[in-house]
């Protein structure tokens, strides 16, 4: 009991209370994603990757052409390649080598006009890899380096791009992008790319992504600023059958054009078919014949009903 005189301290503490730290922030957002269990997006690089393996992009050729793989060990092997009687190219020698190692990758080529090209992915870990790819050609204005990584996370891809850096110029292509699932089936992404050919010239362009997964289904559509719109969608028929789309609308500039492709793959016992026709009036095919382990008779054709041409061309692939 205070006695008289005395004064009586009303004064409380106040309960203390300790705010989140960022770190706290980012693990539990970090243990959220983690109970949702997404998959992984894939690169935006490879957006269209299983459409673009039913077209003839890369299986399409004019003439001859014969390419002779050598494995010299686990880990290297070389290639030579002839073509001749192309429409669009003189003949031409290639020689080509790979090196395959557990966490490197080396693969150079260098043909009979004095055009090099290298190319080296170093995984640092599962989800980290470096990659570099150079061209050096003979010809003013044609030679590329370009430098890359990427980092692939658990429920998200990061890719850091650029094209022919010149910090003493102060030029080069510079590309960022980010995929991210938001549901098991559904990703989305952005792309920002960063131009300066000239010191005193720069641009910025950015595109935005869309991709749905479905069982055996794979939608996607990307939306680009300079406006152009690309949508493609892929469908697994069965174990040997694929079919895919695609269609490019472009309107800017005063231009509006359209194209749309189709593009299907068989697979038979001894023998694989690609065909593929768009709205241009171009029908294309290849197939490809395994006459025996190791070596396989190519024959592609190529006829565009818009200009009246046609292209014919038959290969041979041998490796031992």
């Amino acid at each position: 009991m205070a006695g008289l005189g005395e004064k009586v301290s009303t004064t409380t503490t106040a309960p203390m209370i300790t705010p989140w730290s960022l770190s706290s922030i980012f693990n539990g957002i970090s243990e959220y994603r983690k109970k949702l269990n997404l998959p992984n997006p894939g690169t935006f690089e490879g957006l269209h990757k299983e459409v673009k393996a039913t077209f003839l992009t890369n299986h399409l050729f004019d003439g001859g052409r014969a390419d002779l793989t050598k494995v010299l060990s686990q880990h290297l092997q070389v290639t030579h390649s002839f073509s001749m009687g192309s429409t669009i190219s003189p003949p031409m020698y290639n020689f080509g080598a790979a090196f395959i190692g557990i966490n490197s990758f080396l693969h150079g080529t260098i043909d009979t006009e004095g055009n090099l090209t290298a190319r080296m992915n170093y995984a640092w870990n599962a989800n980290n890899v470096t990659k570099l790819q150079a061209h050096i050609s003979p010809s003013p204005g044609h030679s590329m380096l370009q430098l890359e990584q990427d980092y692939q996370g658990t429920d998200y891809s990061i890719n850091c791009k650029t094209i022919n850096p010149s910090p003493v110029e102060n030029t080069g292509i510079f590309i960022l992008s980010y995929f991210q699932s938001v549901t098991q089936k559904i990703a989305l992404g952005v792309e920002n790319v960063y131009q300066k050919p000239t010191p005193d010239i720069e641009e910025t362009t950015r595109s935005l992504v869309a991709k749905y997964t479905g069982t055996d289904c794979i939608a996607t559509l990307q939306w680009q600023e300079i406006g152009a719109l690309q949508a493609s969608y892929y469908q697994k028929i069965s174990e040997k059958v694929d079919f895919g789309t695609e269609l490019q609308i472009l309107v800017a500039s005063g231009r509006r054009e359209a194209v749309c492709t189709v593009g299907g793959k068989f697979d038979f016992r001894a023998a694989t078919f690609r065909g593929q026709i768009d709205t241009t009036g171009r029908i294309s095919s290849v197939i490809e014949q395994k006459i025996a382990p190791g070596f396989s008779f190519i024959i592609t054709g190529d006829i565009e009903h818009m200009k009246s041409t046609a292209r014919f061309g038959v290969g041979i692939q041998l490796e031992a």
